[in-house]
This record gives structure tokens, C-alpha cells and sequence, in this order.
């Protein structure tokens, strides 16, 4: 209206499904319509049902809202976006990038297919020039996802070295699948701050806080997950991105030209391994903990003790 020739384009967030083909239909046809491409999905984990309603590399859109946005723009003319983050989101927003490069290349095909025009990469996190970001502008320019994937590993790490990458990028994928995906999970979990987060005695009291102090809330994490399942699929996820620097490693013992970038990918696929590990261990310790104290005067504390040993000695060595 006010004669400006920027672009507009029309983000759905909070948008309800009742109205939001209404409000693309009483729209300017040249606006733009941008949706978040995996929102809606429905994903299974731990023998949980879920509905991914944030971004996510674990579950590969587009889902059902996006497609239903798309649609009714397309239907009159109008360009369609897609919005995403392909470095990493809040399933883990303490590395530079998550190396689930073969989710994020599906993720891309399935882009490409569906004809979007356009995509927007990242919003507040997931900047940092990584493959992720490379394997997604070589499929959405027309490589398919094995070549963007093969053309990325072996730029960045040499042709001898492609086939081991790719290896661990694959397993790196397959574990974070596992991710016990909510909304409560993504922002209140303790996986940002791993094992800087302090294991408490007794309760806090204290509730978690949005990516930032989890303190002992393990009702505040799981969301629909029973605290025992988030455990699991923490365990999971972290046993996955084990397997993925174990092949790095491997790659890395006869050392050559590229050594420091095997070592630089090996470092962010070990972080991640370790902060979704003190997830699990986390989880369990307050679990154990506040069992211990139910116990009474005749009951054996033993069990319980060695467990709550066990997770602090392995918190320790996480930190270290």
C-alpha cells in the first residue's frame, strides 16, 4: 500500500488451520506465502506419538500444514517458501551445526520436489558456513541428495576420506532420529548445557528456564515423554553420534592433508555425543535420586546408591 517495491512475504507462524487458507486467499496475489516445512509432522519415538510444532532436523518435512499452504498459494499464483534451519535448531543450540547431513539432504529432494520457490536456511541459530549449508545449496540448485552428499564430503575432506564420512554422517542421522521431539523438550531440556548444568541433592524446587538453567525438572523436560523414555531416547540419540566419531576416527588414523578438518568434524559430532549423553544421565540421576529418598528405614539403598555413583563418575568424566 504504501507504493514500496520490497518484496512481502507472508510467514505462518501462529497461524491457526481453520483460517489460514482464508487469510491466503484475501492476500495481495503478489505476496509471497512462507510456512515452516516440517511443522505438523506426526512422528513416533520411544513408542511415543508426537507433532512436530518447532524447527527440526531429527523429523524431514515438508508435512501436511506446509503442503496445505503452499497449495492454496500456488492455486492463485502466488510464490511459496519454505522456511527451515538446516545448521542446527534447539534440538541442540550449544554446537555450530548438527552433522545429520543425510536428514538435511532428504529434507532438501523433498523441498525441490514439492516445487517450492524459494527457502529461508535459518532464523536465530544454525549460521556457521557448515555442510549442512553446502549439502542443501547443492541439492535445492539440482544435484540429487547422493551427489550433494558425496560432492560435499569429498570437498571437505578429500576422496579418500569420502566414504568414512559419509559413514559417520549417516549414523549421525539415523541416531537423531531417536530425538524424544517436543516443544517442552527442545526448550527446557537440560542437552544445551550437558554436564555445566549442576546435579542437585535434594529438589530445587526451581523450574527450568527456556534454553537456558534446566536445574532438576525432569517434569518440565519430557513433555509427553515418561521420564524414563526421554532417558532412553537421550541414550539413543547420543549412542548414534558415538558410532559417527568412532568412523571419523578411523579416518583419522593415518594422518594427511586433511586432518584438521576430519578432526574439526570430529569435535562438533563429539559434542553433541556428550551433551545428549548427560541428557540421559541427568534424567536418571534425579530419577534415582528422588527414589532414593522414598526408601525407608529397612529397605536396601544399596542398588540406588551404585546407580547414583555410577551417573555422577560418568558426569565427570563428560565434563572432563
Amino acid at each position: 500500500s504504501a507504493g514500496s517495491s520490497t518484496r512481502m512475504i507472508a510467514w505462518d507462524w501462529g497461524w491457526q488451520d481453520e483460517w489460514a487458507e482464508a487469510a491466503v486467499a484475501a492476500m495481495p496475489v503478489e505476496n509471497g506465502v512462507m510456512s515452516v516445512s516440517e511443522w505438523s509432522l506426526p512422528i513416533e519415538r520411544g513408542g511415543v506419538k508426537a507433532t512436530v510444532g518447532e524447527y527440526s532436523i531429527s523429523a524431514i518435512g515438508p508435512g501436511p500444514r506446509a503442503e496445505r499452504q503452499w497449495k492454496a498459494a500456488k492455486e492463485r499464483g502466488m510464490p511459496a517458501f519454505a522456511k527451515l534451519q538446516v545448521g542446527t535448531t534447539w534440538e541442540l543450540g550449544s554446537v555450530p551445526y548438527l552433522p545429520a547431513m543425510m536428514n538435511v539432504a532428504e529434507h532438501m529432494g523433498r523441498l525441490r520436489a514439492a516445487n517450492v520457490d524459494g527457502v529461508m536456511l535459518g532464523w536465530t541459530l544454525g549460521g556457521y558456513p557448515s555442510p549442512n549449508l553446502e549439502t542443501a545449496s547443492r541439492v535445492l540448485q539440482g544435484e540429487s541428495p547422493n551427489d550433494a552428499l558425496q560432492a560435499t564430503a569429498t570437498r571437505r575432506f578429500g576422496a579418500a576420506h569420502a566414504a568414512g564420512v559419509l559413514r559417520a554422517w549417516r549414523e549421525f542421522s539415523e541416531g537423531l532420529k531417536q530425538y524424544p521431539y517436543d516443544g517442552a523438550v527442545v526448550y527446557n531440556g537440560p542437552h544445551h548445557v550437558g554436564p555445566a548444568n549442576l546435579l542437585w541433592e535434594r529438589p530445587t524446587g526451581y523450574r527450568a528456564t527456556m534454553v537456558g538453567i534446566p536445574y532438576d525438572d525432569v517434569t518440565g523436560w519430557r513433555g509427553p515423554y515418561p521420564a524414563e523414555t526421554l532417558a532412553n531416547q537421550f541414550a539413543l540419540v547420543a549412542d548414534g553420534f558415538d558410532r559417527g566419531v568412532s568412523e571419523l576416527r578411523t579416518e583419522r588414523a593415518t594422518p594427511g592433508e586433511f586432518d584438521e578438518a576430519l578432526g574439526r568434524e570430529e569435535s562438533v559430532g563429539e559434542a553433541a555425543a556428550i551433551l545428549f549423553r548427560s541428557a540421559a544421565n541427568q534424567t536418571r540421576f534425579v530419577l534415582a535420586r528422588d527414589r532414593l529418598a522414598t526408601l525407608g528405614p529397612g529397605d536396601d539403598a544399596g542398588p540406588t546408591l551404585q546407580e547414583l555413583e555410577a551417573l555422577l563418575r560418568a558426569e565427570i568424566e563428560l565434563a572432563r
